[in-house]
């Protein structure tokens, strides 16, 4: 069976080496990416999985897999807290047909920081048989302290190009470490003359909203990974109050353009700075 997973993930795979816990990022089709990683952990055919014939392959190909579980959460735009609790504690079931419980996350912007943090533990110490599937255009939409439990790996043949930094996320890194009123402002009023993408802006706050999320860490003593300069000055440059109000605006910003929200509104949304707590001594 063709998939557009990575030929390492798939040798992975077919060795139950491929891990617990991926995430899937890129411009290929995530979903379907997804469900061929959940197939390849069920197949019966484990030196060719998926094969995509088998009885366990057919089912989580058809979505009726019982032991491959999709979440969604019909009554809200973001998946809801109460939804992953209750996927938490089915985790901890053992799975009905197959070899693992899997679960699916096809779009990881409708998880918001409380959301994600009902997943860590689980994530990091859940039973062998749970694995967890998480789909992002850019891995920047999920918690460092998320991506740092799981293993990252790019889909499609346009992923690299996806997953390239945006010169004006330096710039904006700057403009915010050095609490820059009026350059926010031109910043912002330029993308808007210039006719930005909505799917631009949104990447350049996505990864903006990274780094802020690391400078949070290393400002509470609790960085995981070596931090670069723009991490390093925006944890210098502002309070933990201010970062973690930049945090949850930039990732706020960034899920309401999926909704359609224009440049321009997140241009006014963005002058949150101008009444923002000065930093720390």
């Amino acid at each position: 069976m063709e998939t557009n997973l990575p030929t390492e993930l798939l040798e992975a795979l077919r060795r139950d080496a491929g891990g617990s816990a991926l995430i899937l990022t890129g411009g290929g089709n995530l979903t379907a990416a997804a469900q061929a990683a959940a197939a390849a952990m069920e197949c019966e055919n484990h030196a060719q999985a998926p094969c995509g014939h088998c009885g366990h392959c057919r089912k989580v190909l058809a979505g009726i897999h019982p032991d491959v579980v999709t979440a969604a959460d019909s009554e809200h735009k973001m998946i809801s807290v109460e939804v992953l609790r209750t996927l938490r504690a089915d985790a901890y079931i053992l799975p009905n047909e197959g070899r693992r419980k899997i679960f699916i996350f096809p779009d990881c912007a409708l998880l918001d920081q409380g959301a994600q943090n009902v997943l860590l533990k689980v994530v990091e110490e859940g039973p062998e048989h749970a694995a967890f599937l998480f789909c992002a255009k850019s891995a920047g939409v999920l918690l460092p302290t998320l991506r740092s439990r799981c293993a990252q790996w790019r889909v499609g043949g346009d992923a690299e190009a996806v997953a390239a930094e945006d010169p004006r996320t330096g710039e904006l890194c700057r403009l915010l470490a050095g609490r820059d009123h009026l350059g926010l402002a031109a910043f912002f009023t330029a993308l808007e003359t210039a006719r930005c993408s909505r799917e631009d802006l949104q990447t350049i706050l996505e990864q903006t909203w990274q780094r802020v999320a690391q400078a949070l860490l290393l400002a509470s003593g609790c960085a995981a990974e070596p931090a670069g300069e723009e991490v390093q000055a925006l944890s210098q440059g502002l309070s933990r109050p201010a970062l973690s109000a930049a945090a949850d605006l930039l990732r706020e910003q960034a899920r309401q353009l999926r909704f359609n929200l224009n440049v321009g509104h997140t241009a006014g949304a963005m002058r949150w700075t101008r009444s923002s707590p000065p930093a720390s001594s």
